[in-house]
């Protein structure tokens, strides 16, 4: 297979330089050791390593959104098995490059928001900054501690036909790829461990161990553990898998805008204990969408008043608002210049030649040339994409030239080079694809520079012969290795040791979302107990008889439709004659509100709203619970329904007992179980108030309590404790005020107050509003007599005083997560304003 790969190449006449194959048709060094094992490996062993592959990415939840596009959300990572290879040679001048353009671009920014004396001495022509969205006036004269303003830094890099590494793009804004990288670099190793053995990978685990002491080190207070907060714009984001992947490895508390709030120019963090202060913001939101206050007014990303805190220097955001700027394009035909002028070097890596439109001359070579250039405005925008001159009509070129001569310092040209090609592992078949290597930088404070990843993250397009490596267009990534021998360990700053532990904050966004998470479980878990019990007695039942005739099963089925709210349902009595439609919608319509699929989709976007605070394993069964769900929306036959049920039964109890048995015992298991049992308790008052109000004949009535205990996974125990004929008082007593029973109310109930006691925020002296409210509802279950409750009033002939019970329970519990809302999810500061009040900090 490798052999076909190297004779096609060396065959044909391709415009592209190959990573593997050298100019005399043999094999370059530095990949040879990894073509003999890739021979020696041959096509079926790939085949199976490929699935192994994706099999760990899919498993680890590793995945990419891509927004407007409807199989774009939670869209599998693509990762190619065949990496992208640096020789250590190579790679020593690439290193050494790729720093200096980091202390070159480090230099530019200070001086753009400092001193300008680069626009003042004509290096840098001013339309080209003051022009730029991103150059933001609010950030002049503001710096961080230190000499750096830069970081952390990205570069695209591919290699141009002479041989060298060309940048093509810088990304100074918020760099993205670092999470994808390490992931890479996991599935790689444990599916090709050998591999990276014999050819000695250098590890890449330093560059984060780098930044994370950098960033504990930067901040204004000085603080020995300052509170880092990773900035995403939220679940939505096409990237929020890093977000959650990085801030939980680095140990960073992930939120969102909607998590921050400002006040007396501080910037506070909501949690479930109240207000925190923010030290330091990673950020992952653009630069314009950080402060609506002060820049897009209609940006819901980011935190009011944030800029203001930055002016009084009582928090740190990294990269510093502004840095976009050096993402424009144009700076590139000028960075020599500036190189020579600050650093009294020429610049090591070559920029893709450039031509800023806003000079006369350069201007008129673009418009003479538009059909061989790439055409990019100085920012870049979802809207304002780079145009390929190849590609145009000639309408569209006379479109453009009219736009360029219109405003011509937004436009800049660049030239169509053709980038090496590297061996991608395509539809069981080795084919040349373009490539581009991504680079990640970070400020090193122990040594004062800045240090380079020995990898990154690498993208080949999914068609030959066409330069299109991004996400959004298909590109598939690959893990980058670089050869040769670990340097000898630099120093490391004061914070590389053992870290005095965190308090462990959770915020209050990410604290309903486990709350939630715990509801929607027992819901779903619930609804499918109970359709399982209906569908049970739809099949047993007596064939001749219509399921309107059975009164265990129209009980059931209007049971199912007061549980679910899905109203007028069974209390329809054509749906009781023919039940299956309205059944299998039930089950399989994620967009009817209450139905088991909309549960399920809630309790799935949910958990990967809180992916960073869940373990692998438990994301890896959210993964099955997730294509189980994909098998059941295809089911369109009711005697199909059962077994994805039982599946899907089978995997959220193994969810329950991964998230028992991994998770520590502090406020986000607290939080989640107390979701859990409220909503347990609230889904057995109802079925129990549906299931037992109307008395029914001795064999009906018989039927339903036994479906009932199953419902409630407590038939066996009923059987072993009270080793009698099932009856009403005996199922109320075990399902009401067994305290031993872990599906009983008083269980329940005492456990939701148990998990809230550890998270609650004191009201004064006695018991807060929320515990008055459980004990009122333990006492009464408590008290309760089952017998008096099973009693039948004479004048409704319904069991009134149960029904009224049930009725009060219920709406206790509902009173209750209002309660539990207010008090850890809402604060009375308004989501555009500053705050006026605050809870002092813990």
């Amino acid at each position: 297979m490798i052999h076909s790969y190297l004779s096609e190449r060396t065959a044909k006449d391709s415009p592209f330089l190959d990573e593997v194959v050298n100019s005399k048709g043999g094999v370059r060094t530095h990949w040879q050791r990894l073509v003999s094992s890739l021979d020696r490996l041959g096509h079926e062993d790939l085949n199976s390593r490929q699935r192994e592959v994706d099999n760990q990415l899919r498993e680890n939840g590793v995945t990419y959104n891509v927004y407007g596009d409807p199989n774009g959300m939670n869209r599998p990572w693509r990762l190619d098995p065949i990496p992208m290879v640096f020789g250590q040679e190579d790679w020593e001048v690439i290193e050494k490059g790729l720093i200096q353009r980091a202390t070159l671009l480090n230099h530019i920014l200070r001086d753009i928001y400092g001193s300008r004396t680069l626009i003042r001495e004509g290096l840098v022509p001013f339309e080209l900054i003051y022009n730029h969205p991103s150059f933001l006036r609010q950030m002049d004269k503001i710096k961080l501690p230190g000499d750096q303003l830069l970081i952390h830094y990205s570069a695209d890099l591919a290699r141009g036909p002479d041989g060298k590494m060309w940048i093509i793009n810088d990304r100074t804004d918020a760099p993205s790829g670092a999470g994808y990288t390490f992931e890479n670099r996991v599935a790689m190793t444990r599916v090709f461990p050998e591999m990276l053995r014999e050819n000695q990978v250098r590890k890449i685990t330093r560059y984060y161990q780098t930044l994370k002491d950098t960033l504990s080190n930067l901040n204004w207070q000085n603080k020995e553990d300052p509170r880092i907060v990773f900035l995403s714009p939220g679940p939505g984001n096409e990237t929020y898998f890093e977000h959650a992947y990085l801030s939980s490895f680095m140990g960073f508390t992930l939120a969102t805008g909607e998590d921050l709030t400002v006040s007396d120019g501080h910037v506070w963090l909501k949690t479930i204990q109240g207000l925190k202060k923010v030290d330091v913001i990673v950020r992952r939101v653009d630069d314009v969408y950080c402060d609506p206050l002060e820049f897009r007014i209609d940006s819901h990303l980011g935190v009011v008043g944030l800029m203001e805190a930055i002016r009084q220097q009582n928090v740190l955001v990294i990269n510093p608002l502004g840095c976009r700027i050096l993402e424009n394009p144009g700076l590139m035909a000028f960075l020599p210049r500036i190189c020579e002028h600050l650093l009294g070097e020429e610049l090591m890596l070559p920029s893709v030649a450039t031509w800023w439109c806003g000079q006369e001359k350069e201007m008129q070579y673009v418009l003479d040339n538009l059909p061989f250039l790439i055409i990019k405005r100085i920012y870049r925008t979802n809207e304002h994409r780079s145009v390929y001159g190849p590609d145009l009509s000639q309408e569209q070129i006379e479109a453009l030239r009219h736009d360029i001569m219109a405003r011509p310092y937004m436009y800049v040209g660049q030239e169509m080079v053709n980038f090496s090609t590297t061996p991608s592992y395509i539809d069981g078949k080795l084919e040349a694809r373009n490539a581009v290597f991504r680079s990640y930088i970070v400020a090193d404070a122990a040594n004062s520079g800045y240090y380079v990843m020995p990898g990154g993250l690498s993208r080949s397009s999914p068609k030959q012969g066409v330069f299109l490596v991004s996400n959004k267009d298909g590109g598939i990534s690959k893990d980058t290795w670089v050869l040769g021998e670990e340097p000898t360990q630099r120093s490391v700053s004061r914070t590389s040791g053992l870290l005095k532990g965190g308090d462990n904050i959770l915020p209050s966004r990410t604290a309903e979302n486990l709350f939630w998470l715990g509801r929607y479980a027992e819901r779903t878990v619930h609804i499918i107990r109970l359709l399982r019990a209906i569908l049970q007695e739809y099949y047993e039942r007596n064939i001749d008889n219509h399921p309107d005739k059975d009164e265990a099963l129209t009980k059931l089925l209007q049971t199912l439709t007061e549980v679910t709210l899905t109203h007028p349902g069974f209390k329809d009595d054509e749906l009781l004659a023919k039940p299956e439609k309205e059944l299998i919608s039930l089950v399989t319509d994620a967009g009817r509100i209450g139905s088991l699929g909309q549960s399920l989709q809630a309790f799935l976007r949910n958990g990967y709203a809180v992916r960073d605070r869940l373990g692998l394993d438990v994301w890896r069964i959210m993964d099955t619970v997730t294509e189980e769900w994909q098998v059941l929306q295809g089911r369109k036959r009711l005697n199909s329904i059962n077994h994805s049920l039982d599946n899907l039964i089978v995997k959220l109890m193994a969810f329950y007992g991964l998230t028992i048995d991994s998770m520590t015992r502090e406020p986000s298991w607290n939080v989640f179980n107390a979701g859990r049992f409220l909503e347990a308790a609230m889904k057995s008052c109802q079925t129990m108030q549906g299931l037992l109000i109307e008395p029914k004949e001795t064999e009906t009535e018989r039927t339903l309590l036994e479906y009932l205990l199953m419902i409630n996974e407590s038939l066996i125990t009923y059987r072993y404790k009270y080793r009698s004929t099932i009856d009403l008082s005996g199922v109320l007593d075990l399902l009401l005020t067994d305290e031993d029973n872990p599906k009983s109310i008083a269980y329940q109930l005492a456990h939701i107050d148990q998990h809230l006691q550890p998270v609650s925020i004191s009201e004064g002296k006695g018991l807060s509003t929320i515990q008055k409210k459980l004990l009122a509802a333990q006492t009464r279950v408590l008290l309760s007599d089952p017998r008096e409750l099973s009693k039948i009033d004479k004048s409704s002939g319904k069991r009134e005083k149960l029904d009224t019970f049930f009725s009060e329970i219920i709406s206790g519990l509902g009173e209750t997560s209002t309660l539990i809302n207010n008090m850890y999810f809402n604060h009375t500061q308004q989501r555009y304003g500053y705050v006026t009040t605050k809870l002092p900090e813990v």
